[in-house]
């Protein structure tokens, strides 16, 4: 049984005011023995690993970690999992509800919070937590069934949750899930289209379905369901570049460019995200994207060595041999003592026909490695 009023309270928002204001509210309502902070998902996330905590506050909009991000790691987590979340948030969009109740949020709050709507949504989850609707009693049979490794007897339990409320997708859902981890990918689907119908915000479903088109080789209609998830949810960066990942080694690169796009776009951290993007790219022979993608990391940070001699052989990849030339000899004035730079630049002046040039450059890398084999023998095409 929670008891609200004895309860070790876990408060977490970036913006100290509000931790305080919330205590405040909980204060008059008499809710909370003990308070726990965090100023982000990663400080609460070591909190709760560290000391017990009956209830939680989380802010969704942080920096580090979000709240969503943070309530998946309590969701999969065994000891932590059944922990009750209210999540509160300032935008009252339909992507981030969507994304609340993919994580399976207990309640959540618009701000600007009352003492009482707190009260209201806080009440709301103790008697969820006291008294659990039936449904939800086979649900938690379920996981635990799951978790033993028995997924037919988890099935069986899903099944009957549904069954005690044939008016949420939830078990639906869930039992669908049991099914693609049992490999009955053909019942899996069925379940997942169900809840997709009962509830046009279901995420997971359209995720799922997705995954199970992609397992059937059904690009097409996987990307249709990724697409939709994205649509309803598409603070999801991680499942957008996935996707494209996916996509980009199917060979479908007009579609995954599009996807990396909308994933750069909604990314709180884009410059990584593009050069993350860009080398996996770069290894699977997309290079013009790749190409998009370095030049626009090196406009902002001109000194990546790494990234200009990169563009240099993306160009070269694709024979456009003055751009790659361009870039090499950028990396060999700032480093005039690489072998690589020299030989990937001598081997494109050659193919442009600047035997001369190749000729300075050659003669220069032997003179640092006169043992060079490869240069001694380019060096005979410039004669």
């Amino acid at each position: 049984m929670l008891d609200i009023r004895n309860a070790t309270i876990l408060i977490v928002d970036d913006m100290d005011p509000m931790c305080k204001s919330i205590r405040g509210m909980l204060k008059i309502l008499n809710f909370g023995k003990h308070f726990r902070y965090g100023s982000n998902g990663a400080e609460a996330w070591k909190v709760l690993n560290e000391e017990p905590v009956d209830f939680a506050i989380i802010d969704w909009n942080m920096p580090i970690m979000t709240g969503v991000e943070l309530l998946s790691h309590i969701r999969e987590d065994r000891k932590l999992r059944d922990l009750p979340v209210v999540m509160v948030t300032a935008e009252a969009e339909r992507s981030i509800v969507a994304e609340v109740a993919e994580s399976e949020i207990d309640a959540y709050l618009l701000k600007p919070l009352t003492v009482r709507s707190l009260e209201e949504r806080i009440m709301n989850v103790v008697n969820k937590v006291n008294n659990p609707t039936p449904m939800m009693m086979y649900l938690k049979k379920a996981r635990e069934l799951e978790d033993a490794g028995d997924l037919v007897a988890a099935i069986n339990a899903a099944k009957a949750a549904m069954k005690e409320d044939t008016s949420s997708s939830r078990p639906i859902r869930e039992l669908g899930i049991l099914y693609y981890k049992n490999t009955d990918y053909d019942s899996a689907e069925k379940c997942f289209a169900k809840a997709a119908r009962m509830n046009k915000l279901d995420v997971f479903a359209f995720h799922y379905l997705g995954e199970i088109c992609l397992k059937r080789n059904d690009i097409e209609r996987a990307s249709e369901f990724f697409s939709k998830a994205m649509q309803i949810s598409p603070r999801h960066v991680n499942r957008g570049v996935n996707f494209g990942k996916i996509l980009i080694q199917k060979g479908m690169v007009r579609k995954a460019v599009a996807v990396f796009d909308n994933a750069i776009e909604i990314s709180k951290d884009p410059l990584n995200l593009r050069e993350e993007i860009a080398e996996f790219c770069f290894n699977q022979c997309a290079y013009n994207y790749s190409i998009t993608l370095m030049e626009f990391i090196v406009r902002q940070i001109p000194d990546r060595n790494d990234l200009l001699f990169k563009l240099g052989l993306a160009h070269e990849s694709i024979n456009e041999t003055s751009q790659a030339i361009r870039y090499f000899m950028e990396v060999e004035k700032k480093d005039p003592k690489n072998i690589d730079v020299k030989m990937h630049l001598a081997k494109n002046l050659i193919a442009s026909g600047q035997a001369i040039r190749a000729d300075g450059i050659l003669r220069a890398l032997l003179k640092l490695n006169p043992e060079n084999q490869d240069a001694q023998e380019l060096l005979k095409k410039c004669v």
